[in-house]
């Protein structure tokens, strides 16, 4: 609040409030920062999100493209202030699982809250345009449409399910209760009094070395400290995979992607947040760059990385039979290529945290979906011991993978050791999408053969994968690619090899699936030619060849309880139906045709080529209450309330009477990263 700014009143709920702001001012900040309504969330600050929508006077409203001075006189409304209609919209999301991470859920109540105060029995249609403003990128929008269409109907509470049938019992959210009002806090909500706010000043070229020059001479009054790598006290470098992490915290001369970070400016937010950080003394001499992987992995590329014959950061293989001699015998053969491109995440919640100290404790409260492996590469980072960091998941307003990576968590810690004070760091959406990982691009061939009945006999594979200017998970997609390329097919005879290529591209990380997407992509676009090719249904090609209970596949797994023979049988009526309908649709010949298609993946859930441990901690207090410890990141997946259903079954109690605990790096086991599709099995199986 600026005391010469001049004084805006406007009802908030049924308050009357007035705000010391500049015209200009966004009404988003006012509302989080001067009023602390942290249910109105900062995704984009562009009105693209949606996720700080609020009523001015009953109609929705991006609060970031609202500006102070239009609100005067009005009455603005958000989760914590609206009235009848939110809270059965929020019993009726709740009892339809619709708020998942949660971070776009006050955004969709009160746009909802607008359409049923003008159509209390919404349609379909209706609420589909009602709430075409606000995204969302975890449940496919199909709940939360049930529950605003629902949120009419009497909705009885959800009974408790019998001792021992936990699991499969339709329960609520057991975290659910501070999604919907607007209670969960996110990285960018919570930060210690007297927090000072961390920025960095980032590359603007893909590669380029670089020199700081007189940064204490240049920093304005309220900067506290300017921090370089000369500043890490530790090993300036962190990766997934340890034996080939490679990438510092801050750059140290060469920047290698465009957009990484080479300094922190560190001070009182209102003067760190005014400076133009392109005035910061820094010169720059641009370097030769390649950007994709072809150019990048071709011989004589510019080389990212010192002690390496080439780009090349790892190879991946996976073999069995004769793939050569089956392909030659084949009687049909298709041969095809494939390229896909980087894929950002786009979570709506950016990358942002707050750290401070605990006694001789750095604790930094950040996004994260891996909080152990969080503190291991900070404290290595920072030069402390694992025990002085102790990391506390904030909610997770999306992840996909990238949050699987450090973002804001070692600047936050240099930032804290080279202050004293405490910090806080959030990520625009720029340098969201400059800074964080994104889906590895490739290019794959292949080529697959078959008999003359349609039984596929071999196939090769090779894939190109553009890692980016670090490793990251570039070391799993290499391998996961090979163990994956067949598909869920029996495929006799195969040879899959990969290589991830450095470029001075983002750095390609994990992303809902580790590069098997990418060979689903190849591979199932040759089978549509290879059963044209030999005369079949495509359905029934992928049929005949699916995996059945005692097959192997390529990578030498014999297989149990298989069922893709039968997933792909049930399509069959309705896969019959679709083609008759597009056939007569087609034969009428309109300009919009119509097609239909099928494809399978499979995916294996867990670590590949890794370890994959969970630990679970069970206790009784004192008084008899029963306290699960487990330390899986829920970010919007539900292992907060699965892995409690699991304990409940297992130790023969109802889910009710247990507590739950993390995660916590000081509190909770480790239990191993939220990726893979891997909590519900692993730490599962641990509960």
């Amino acid at each position: 609040m600026n005391k010469h700014s001049p004084a805006i009143s406007f009802t908030l709920g049924d308050q009357a409030q007035s705000v010391a702001a500049d015209p200009a001012r966004r009404l988003s900040e006012i509302l989080r920062e001067d009023l602390n309504l942290k249910s109105v969330k900062i995704g984009c600050d562009a009105g693209d999100c949606g996720a700080c929508t609020v009523l001015v006077d009953g109609e929705q409203h991006c609060a970031c493209l609202t500006m102070a001075g239009q609100v005067a006189g009005r009455r603005i409304e958000t989760v914590e202030t609206a009235g009848e209609e939110v809270a059965r919209l929020q019993k009726s999301f709740l009892a339809h699982g619709a708020a998942q991470c949660g971070v776009c859920t006050p955004g969709m109540l009160m746009a909802a809250a607008d359409l049923l105060r003008r159509a209390p029995r919404p349609s379909v249609a209706e609420v589909e345009g009602a709430l075409g403003g606000v995204l969302c990128r975890c449940t496919g929008y199909s709940k939360i449409i049930d529950a605003v269409v629902g949120a009419d109907a009497p909705l009885a509470d959800a009974a408790a399910p019998d001792v021992g049938a936990s699991v499969g019992a339709r329960l609520p959210r057991l975290d659910g209760g501070p999604k919907v009002d607007g209670t969960e806090v996110y990285g960018a909500d919570y930060r210690r009094d007297g927090s000072r706010l961390v920025r960095a000043v980032r590359s603007p070229h893909f590669h380029a070395r670089f020199r700081i020059g007189d940064a204490e001479a240049w920093a304005p009054d309220g900067v506290d400290a300017v921090i370089t790598a000369k500043d890490v006290k530790g090993e300036n470098r962190f990766g997934v995979i340890p034996p080939l992490a490679d990438q510092p915290a801050l750059a140290e001369g060469v920047a290698r992607f465009l957009g990484e970070a080479v300094a922190l400016v560190v001070g009182d937010p209102t003067a760190v947040e005014a400076i133009d950080l392109e005035t910061f003394p820094i010169i720059w001499t641009p370097l030769p760059h390649e950007i994709t992987q072809d150019k990048a992995g071709a011989p004589g590329a510019p080389q990212l990385h010192s002690g390496r014959a080439d780009n090349t950061l790892i190879r991946g293989r996976v073999a069995c039979g004769d793939p050569d001699a089956a392909l030659q015998e084949a009687a049909h053969v298709v041969t095809g290529s494939v390229q896909t491109s980087y894929v950002e995440h786009a979570y709506i919640e950016p990358e942002a945290g707050a750290a401070w100290m605990d006694g001789d404790t750095l604790v930094i409260q950040a996004c994260t979906q891996a909080p152990i492996m969080d503190r291991d590469d900070t404290a290595k980072v920072l030069g402390l011991p694992v025990d002085r960091v102790r990391i506390i998941p904030s909610a997770a307003g999306g992840g996909f993978g990238a949050k699987l990576d450090l973002s804001v968590q070692p600047l936050l810690g240099l930032a804290v050791l080279g202050t004293g004070r405490p910090c806080h760091m959030v990520w625009t959406r720029t340098e969201s999408m400059l800074a964080s990982t994104k889906r590895h691009p490739g290019a794959l061939t292949a080529t697959i053969g078959a008999d003359r009945e349609g039984r596929v006999t071999a196939m090769k594979v090779h894939g190109e994968f553009n890692t980016g200017a670090y490793s990251s998970w570039g070391p799993t997609v290499a391998t996961r690619v090979p163990v994956h390329a067949s598909g869920p097919y029996l495929t006799p005879n195969y040879l899959a090899t990969s290589r991830a290529v450095h470029s001075n591209g983002p750095t390609s990380g994990a992303f809902r699936g580790f590069g098997v997407p990418q060979a689903a992509i190849a591979q199932e676009t040759l089978y549509d030619e290879l059963a044209e090719a030999c005369g079949q249904d495509r359905l029934a090609f992928r049929r005949l060849n699916a995996l059945s209970d005692g097959d192997a596949t390529p990578s030498g797994q014999v297989l149990l309880g298989v069922g893709v023979a039968d997933c792909l049988a049930a399509l069959q009526p309705d896969w019959d139906r679709a083609l008759q309908e597009a056939e007569a649709h087609n034969a009428a010949g309109p300009v919009k045709r119509r097609g239909v298609g099928v494809a399978s993946c499979w995916y294996g859930c867990g670590n590949t080529a890794l370890p994959n441990p969970s630990t679970i901690r069970l206790g009784l207090t004192g008084d008899g209450a029963v306290r699960l410890h487990q330390g899986a990141t829920d970010i919007g997946q539900g292992s907060n309330t699965v892995i409690a259903q699991i304990a409940a079954d297992a130790l023969g109690l109802p889910v009710s009477q247990f507590e739950l605990i993390g995660p916590d790096t000081a509190l909770t086991p480790d239990c191993g990263k939220t990726s893979a599709s891997r909590q519900t099995y692993i730490t599962g199986k641990a509960a």
